[in-house]
């Protein structure tokens, strides 16, 4: 049996997830005196400094909580949902699709809310950087906050900026994700920003903004491998001998674009 011979206790300023259940689920900085409440009862962040991640603690109503590092998924229930967002399902597609590793240099236009930004951020680590646009100043300010408490602020530049019409100085990145309801306006931004040979991914909710992305692509002539994808996500029940698929599910949430570029001539 493998052991985890690690000695690191939680200590304050550390960012943990304190997991009840699956609708219970917190992420929160430690701080001295702080207090995490509940509807299960409260939990003393001085009650969970000095534990190891994976040990348990009991609220005020003896209901036990567990205290895990946080990982992506519990991250991004921090962000406040100021726009439409994309889905896990999409967005992870959407990274695989663009390749890049740490230390990859990226664009992001249309942040929204920040799922796909603070996704980018995880992936291209502290060496890399994400240049996330958009429109709305009141969004971004949001979102630089909440990657300010991730301690990812260092590794994303966020610009009140439109890409359909980029002004900023910016080239030679290694992807550039965009989720904007007229991509096919920002065709020329996304080609000159881009490395030859990179992709660019497009997300968008309609059938029509899909065809006129792609037809953008194709008659740009900058473009090659261009394809579209719509992914479906379903979660199982499964107990004994009554194992099924959940009556619910994660349907349509959108359409990905995804293309490459190549040096017109």
């Amino acid at each position: 049996m493998m052991t985890d011979t690690r000695t690191d206790r939680i200590t304050y300023g550390d960012i943990v997830s304190v997991y009840i259940d699956d609708k219970r689920n917190f992420v929160i900085r430690l701080v001295r005196g702080g207090i995490l409440g509940t509807d299960k009862g409260f939990i003393k962040h001085d009650h969970i400094v000095g534990k190891n991640y994976g040990e348990a603690v009991r609220t005020s109503r003896g209901i036990k909580a567990y205290i895990l590092p946080p990982i992506l998924v519990d991250k991004l229930k921090l962000l406040r949902r100021t726009t439409q967002v994309i889905y896990p399902k999409d967005l992870s597609f959407m990274i695989y699709l663009s390749g890049i590793t740490p230390g990859s240099h990226v664009v992001e236009a249309g942040v929204g809310t920040g799922f796909l930004t603070l996704s980018l951020a995880s992936f291209v680590g502290p060496r890399g950087k994400v240049y996330g646009f958009d429109i709305n100043e009141k969004r971004i300010k949001i979102l630089e906050e909440a990657l300010s408490f991730l301690g990812y602020d260092d590794r994303v530049e966020l610009w009140v900026a439109d890409i359909r019409r980029l002004q900023i100085d910016l080239s030679g990145v290694d992807a550039v994700f965009l989720d904007i309801p007229d991509p096919w306006n920002a065709i020329q931004t996304i080609h000159r920003v881009l490395k030859p040979g990179f992709p660019a991914i497009i997300y968008v909710p309609t059938v029509n903004q899909v065809e006129k992305t792609v037809v953008a692509l194709r008659e740009h002539g900058g473009f090659i491998s261009i394809h579209t994808y719509e992914l479906l996500l379903r979660e199982y029940d499964v107990s004994k001998g009554a194992t099924r698929p959940q009556t619910l599910m994660i349907g349509h949430t959108g359409y990905i674009v995804y293309a490459r570029k190549v040096i017109c001539k």
